[in-house]
């Protein structure tokens, strides 16, 4: 499912006045693993999303050996003077990332193409490399063909993500920043261009993020199928924090109809979630908690696990599922009802 331009927009809470992304470069957000990657002045770290579904029934693109995609950040985002190199390599290493670095992903938190196959040991780059051109441009190019769908090292639909990891810190003004996106995907590696808008907002936000690193091999739970009456197969994991980027820890699902649930912590409401059903669905529900804290993948900064499971209604069809803060951010689940 192409998310349409303009819930991207309401997604990112852009104003109205805010350009729409176009050509290959899809929206761009705040990282998963982080409460803070697109706060002003902030270290920087964002995902952007290309120009293909996140669904993986759709596949994402492929990237001939040679050709290269390259990210440029506007010039007010301050480069710390790092070194580019691979993600796992040294100065890169999970809880250090002394580095400039980022990874490709396949549409969902925690299921990259990784620049190293295998991947452990570690050691020169074999599927892509990472370099900077200039002071404000990620530079991966392609070390052999990677095709769509993905086999190695984590299989897939291919290259749908990139997420610049480490390595800038964000403007010091709120606002809406242009990333510019060229994929050379033509023959002869012509490239194809476009551009997404950052918002760089002026403090922390309550944010729900999902991970998927508590399942073997990272899977796809964002978008799962079940029978009617049924669990999904993956539980749905997600990362809380509040509004000071704290862990939000003792966080409850708490039913109040059958297409709606409310985040509960003690005996406030912090978020609610809603079940979008098929015509004459009933017996659907959710459930949950309380959160506990953990520390959140690849930098290890504090948060709040929240594992929800969601129970597939009587009816055949999509259900999809929005989980939102207050005050901060809304995601959406999606689960096919065979």
């Amino acid at each position: 499912m192409r998310v349409e331009r303009f819930a991207i927009l309401a997604l990112l809470t852009l104003a109205s006045s805010a350009a729409l992304p176009d050509g290959v470069a899809g929206s761009v957000a705040k990282a998963p693993i982080t409460p803070d990657g697109n706060v002003a002045s902030a270290p920087t770290d964002l995902v952007i999303d290309l120009d293909t579904s996140l669904d993986p029934a759709f596949l994402g693109r492929a990237l001939p050996a040679g050709c290269s995609v390259r990210v440029t950040l506007p010039g007010d985002f301050e480069n710390t003077g790092l070194p580019a190199q691979d993600v796992f390599s040294e100065n890169c290493a999970p809880g250090n990332f002394q580095c400039i670095t980022g990874v490709f992903l396949q549409g969902w938190p925690q299921h990259p193409i990784l620049p190293h196959f295998p991947p452990v040991p570690l050691g020169p780059a074999t599927e892509y490399a990472l370099t900077l051109d200039g002071s404000h441009t990620l530079v991966f190019t392609a070390l052999m063909d990677l095709v769509v769908p993905n086999p190695n090292p984590a299989p897939g639909p291919g290259l749908k993500q990139i997420h610049p990891i480490s390595g800038f810190v964000n403007p010091k003004r709120p606002g809406f920043y242009p990333v510019q996106v060229e994929f050379e995907a033509g023959a002869g590696c012509t490239a194809e261009s476009g551009v997404a808008n950052v918002h760089i907002v002026p403090k922390i936000r309550p944010s729900v993020q999902v991970t998927s690193v508590f399942n073997m091999g990272a899977p796809n739970t964002i978008y799962q199928q079940t029978t009617a009456l049924n669990d999904v197969p993956y539980a749905w994991d997600f990362l809380l924090w509040d509004r000071r980027g704290g862990p939000m820890e003792g966080v409850t699902v708490e039913m109040v109809n059958p297409e709606l649930a409310l985040l509960k912590q003690g005996n406030r409401a912090v978020g609610n979630i809603r079940i979008h059903v098929p015509t004459g669905a009933e017996g659907q529900s959710v459930s949950g908690g309380p959160s506990v804290v953990i520390l959140a993948p690849l930098k290890g900064v504090p948060t709040a696990r929240l594992t929800v499971q969601f129970t597939a209604g009587s009816a055949p069809g999509r259900y999809t599922t929005t989980v939102k803060m207050q005050g901060g951010n809304a995601l959406k689940m999606f689960v096919d009802v065979l």
